[in-house]
């Protein structure tokens, strides 16, 4: 994957997705990973290329040994396909995995059969039709906060 060329992952009847991020995962979006071969990628760049996974309208996930019917929100994903598009051990990205749904960006479910991903920090999504469509896996976190 050239991670430099993401952007072009989003079907093209989306016109625009709506966002809550905590100010955590703000910080986190505006950092930095490196891979193993050293090459800094934003992280806003591996958060894209998860979202690009998702499904925009239910149907079955593509290019998966064991593709599911997923609904409009739900990606499927696999963590050793991530770590070769990604050039990190599967360790380092499930525990990136990990941070992310610590910092409400996703939630996963993992399984025998497959793994998938949701987004909770989406709203909704427009699309080319003018139709707006809520994200069914949206919920909000409160961040903990010291001491209270």
């Amino acid at each position: 994957m050239d991670k430099e060329k993401q952007s072009s992952m989003y079907p093209s009847d989306t016109v625009s997705m709506s966002f809550r991020f905590s100010g955590k995962a703000l910080q986190w979006l505006h950092g930095t990973t490196i891979d193993d071969g050293g090459k800094e990628t934003s992280n806003f760049t591996l958060f894209d290329d998860l979202l690009s996974g998702m499904l925009f309208v239910s149907g079955e996930s593509n290019g998966f040994r064991r593709p599911l019917v997923l609904s409009a929100g739900q990606a499927q994903y696999s963590e050793k396909r991530l770590s070769s598009r990604w050039n990190m051990g599967r360790k380092r990205v499930r525990n990136l995995l990990a941070t992310l749904t610590e910092l409400g960006l996703i939630d996963t479910r993992r399984s025998r059969v497959a793994s998938l991903m949701t987004f909770p920090c989406l709203l909704e999504w427009e699309t080319t039709e003018g139709c707006t469509i809520s994200n069914h896996f949206y919920h909000e976190r409160r961040e903990r906060t010291r001491g209270g």
